[in-house]
């Protein structure tokens, strides 16, 4: 009797966890928020926690401007995700693949969503066509489109570490 109990909470311990953000509402939780860092020196930063935009232009200098991105770009980012099931990726980020990458982009994503903190670490010099590196790339661009769509971050300077 004890053990069917226990084998019972074991399961639904299990399955709350494995549903945690799968299980939120399809409309964006008030507490959802992001941090992306994106580039191939890591050389944007977006930040809805504090609505700030960070490029990193020179190797000792970084400029931070205000940014909010609308309600709706947040709920497009939310909503994807929410369907690419991002919670279930592992922190630290390795798809496989043949086709290497230089210079090589680097991507981290951490995030808010009711309560449930997860964070995702992709250094890579590959580009991988598996689904899920493709889902967690769509999203990193959606985020590049809503930033290079503001005129005060259009007028920042160039990155110049790479160029000699």
């Amino acid at each position: 009797m004890h053990m069917v109990v226990f084998d019972f909470a074991l399961i639904y311990i299990g399955l709350s966890l494995s549903g945690c953000i799968s299980s939120f509402s399809p409309r964006m939780p008030n507490d959802f928020n992001f941090i992306a860092i994106y580039g191939s020196m890591k050389q944007n930063t977006v930040n809805t926690f504090n609505n700030t935009y960070t490029r990193t232009y020179d190797w000792d200098n970084d400029t931070i401007v205000p940014f909010a991105l609308s309600d709706e770009q947040k709920e497009l980012i939310y909503r994807k995700i929410k369907r690419f099931k991002i919670e279930e990726f592992p922190n630290t980020f390795e798809p496989k693949s043949n086709i290497e990458v230089s210079p090589s982009p680097t991507f981290y994503l951490k995030f808010k969503i009711k309560g449930f903190d997860k964070e995702i670490i992709w250094e890579t010099n590959v580009y991988s066509k598996e689904s899920n590196a493709k889902h967690l790339r769509s999203i990193f661009s959606e985020i590049e489109n809503f930033v290079n769509q503001n005129k005060i971050i259009q007028e920042l300077p160039e990155d110049v570490r790479g160029k000699f």
